[in-house]
């Protein structure tokens, strides 16, 4: 365009200097008139109007044959037609980018809803010593901020699913051996006696614990020393005395012994045995009012000679069994305690609380006590327990279970992010970590964090939230104890090769 108005006044001025200065034409005003300068003729010069015409010519040519240029294709129609097929390409792959984006959107809301809907607040189970209710406290909902790490733990946890599904071993079998009623309340703990390893112990919210009989499944003693519900119970490691804490703010210790039955007990009233005909346990040893309010968990120390309670006073008590005097406070938690334990050869504790966090205290040095923070958790952990090689591993209301290393606690050995709260995890000499669950599942993982099994949920097994777990060490067979909100205490059968080598 700009070469054609270029040729446009090149024309123009050519046709001004042909044509030569106009004549001025004389104007009227009023009578006397007005003339104009009239300049010379184009035939006064001839030379340049031949000069004129040759340079317009030239001018003319010039032009067309750049037009000329210009309409012709610089390119080859081969490159050309590639170049339009490449494009052709960048679009359809643009496009199938942008619905691939959308339907990672439309996935990624309904995630986000779903999510929502799971979420759900969670009983607390241990009840206060003047109530024989729920747990008084409720576990605190997830919010919507929490949704990336939420996102996070369920594309880790499908991809941990995926990886364990190519581990080729034989399918374990688990089934239910054994079915214990006769609490009239929740259960809120059991354990197993290395003296005896046919007994077992539970503790329920009816303020009672019970021994039970597994040869025979029946309860043989029942002890009813405290007010409020009994939150925990332990057997001592070598000697027949069973440690319990309750809501009533005390822990009593007392003795036990082998299987006895009333005398009006007969083998055929095995089906139909109530409290009845169990025996009452005689009077507690020592009961230790250590603590200004609810004990929840309590442990004996590898020598036998000192127990260690959890309170929701915020404070751990390590205590003399022989004198019942404390020994040492154990404080430092931000909020109510939940859990406490130790480790089985070493004079180390282990104590978790509703802060987040477990607190493991070394004893080992009389004159040192270091105390190691863990703070890996996002919401309450509800129990921290050792294994037999210095590992500990930590069970938390934020659907988590991680190993940790004792000698290094910055970050855990292996995590299993699970899809329900984790209630009292036991773990066994092998390595296979019991986990139950507020859904009603319970779930075997080894120390890798590589899920071994999973417990049939069925109309036989337990209808409401399993609350605690426990091994029963047996050479002939793997057994494993468990206690839920249903009032029942079940033995399960754990057929795992992998388990049993």
């Amino acid at each position: 365009m700009d070469q054609s108005v270029k040729r446009e006044d090149k024309k123009s001025k050519l046709k001004t200097k042909l044509n030569g200065a106009k004549e001025k034409e004389p104007v009227q005003t009023g009578c006397n008139p007005v003339s104009r300068e009239v300049g010379p003729s184009p035939s006064a010069y001839p030379g340049l109007i031949k000069d004129l015409t040759s340079r317009k010519e030239k001018a003319t040519t010039r032009g067309m044959s750049s037009d000329n240029d210009i309409m012709e294709d610089p390119l080859h129609p081969q490159i050309r037609e590639r170049l339009h097929s490449l494009f052709d390409e960048i679009e359809s792959q643009f496009t199938i980018l942008y619905n691939e984006n959308l339907e990672l959107q439309k996935a990624n809301a309904t995630l986000h809803e779903r999510l929502l809907n799971s979420s759900s607040e969670k009983p607390t189970d241990l009840a206060d010593g003047n109530q024989n209710e729920h747990k008084g406290l409720a576990k605190p909902k997830t919010g919507s901020s929490q949704f990336s790490q939420k996102l996070k733990t369920t594309y880790r946890s499908g991809t941990s699913r995926l990886v364990s599904s190519f581990k080729t071993t034989a399918t374990p079998i688990c089934s239910v051996s054994q079915e214990l009623t006769g609490h009239k309340d929740g259960i809120l703990h059991v354990d197993s006696s290395r003296i005896l390893p046919s007994t077992i112990a539970s503790s329920s919210a009816d303020q009672t614990a019970k021994l039970w009989d597994m040869s025979t499944g029946r309860c043989y003693e029942t002890y009813r020393g405290h007010t409020g519900s009994v939150n925990c119970v332990r057997f001592h490691p070598t000697k027949q005395l069973v440690l319990t804490a309750s809501g009533d703010c005390s822990v009593h210790l007392w003795p036990y012994g082998p299987p006895t039955y009333s005398s009006s007990m007969t083998s055929g009233d095995e089906d139909t045995h109530s409290d009845e005909d169990t025996l009452e346990s005689p009077a507690s040893l020592v009961r230790s009012p250590c603590h200004m309010s609810a004990v929840v968990a309590c442990d004996w120390l590898m020598d036998g000679q000192h127990f260690v309670t959890a309170s929701w006073d915020r404070t751990a008590c390590l205590v003399d069994s022989a004198t019942t005097q404390v020994v040492q406070t154990l404080s430092g938690h931000d909020q109510q305690l939940t859990h406490v334990s130790t480790h089985p050869s070493q004079k180390v504790i282990v104590t978790s609380s509703r802060d987040a966090t477990f607190r493991v205290c070394d004893f080992r040095e009389s004159t040192l006590h270091s105390v190691i923070v863990g703070q890996g958790h996002t919401h309450s952990v509800t129990s921290a327990i050792f294994t037999t090689d210095d590992k500990i591993i930590s069970g938390s209301d934020d659907r988590c279970v991680k190993v940790w290393d004792l000698k290094n606690m910055r970050s855990a050995l292996a995590t299993m992010r699970l899809d329900s709260q984790v209630n009292r995890l036991s773990v066994n000499s092998k390595g296979i970590i019991a986990i139950p669950h507020d859904n009603r599942q319970i779930r075997l993982y080894d120390l890798d964090g590589i899920r071994v099994a999973r417990l049939p949920r069925e109309r036989t097994c337990h209808r409401r939230m399993v609350t605690c777990t426990a091994w029963a060490e047996c050479k002939q067979s793997c057994k494993l104890i468990t206690g839920a909100w249903d009032k029942l205490v079940l033995e399960w059968t754990i057929n795992i090769p992998s388990l049993l080598k």
